[in-house]
C-alpha cells in the first residue's frame, strides 16, 4: 500500500490531483474577494497534508500586511474559501485548509 509521500504511489498522484484543484479554485477566489489584504495575498502552492481531508495552502504576503494581518483575513474567509473548493473539487469531502503565510521578501 502506498502514503501520500510514495512519489511513484496512487496516493500520492491523487494528492497533487487535489493540491492542483485546491490552487486553482482559491487562486480565483482570493481575486474575487473583497478583502484588500486577501487580494494582495499571493498563492504560492497548495500541499498534501497527513490525509486526503486536509491541505496546507501557503500564501506569499509581498505587500507586507504581517503574518498575524494576513492568517486573519484567511480565517474570517475560510468559509468563503472551503466553499470555492467546493465548487471546484469533485470530492465527497470538502479538504480541511490550512494555512501560512510566506513573509515579504521572504525565501520559500
Amino acid at each position: 500500500m502506498h502514503s501520500p509521500s510514495d512519489r511513484g504511489g496512487r496516493s500520492y498522484q491523487k494528492a497533487r490531483q487535489l493540491c492542483a484543484q485546491v490552487h486553482d479554485a482559491l487562486s480565483y477566489a482570493l481575486g474575487d474577494s473583497s478583502d484588500p489584504i486577501l487580494m494582495d495575498l499571493e498563492l504560492d502552492h497548495v500541499e498534501p497534508m497527513d490525509d486526503d481531508r486536509h491541505v496546507l495552502v501557503v500564501v506569499a504576503d509581498p505587500c507586507g500586511h504581517g503574518l498575524v494581518a494576513a492568517l486573519a483575513a484567511l480565517d474570517r474567509a475560510r468559509g468563503f474559501l472551503r466553499d470555492a473548493v467546493a465548487e471546484t473539487v469533485n470530492r465527497r469531502r470538502v479538504p480541511q485548509l490550512s494555512f501560512t503565510v510566506l513573509p515579504a521578501g521572504g525565501a520559500r
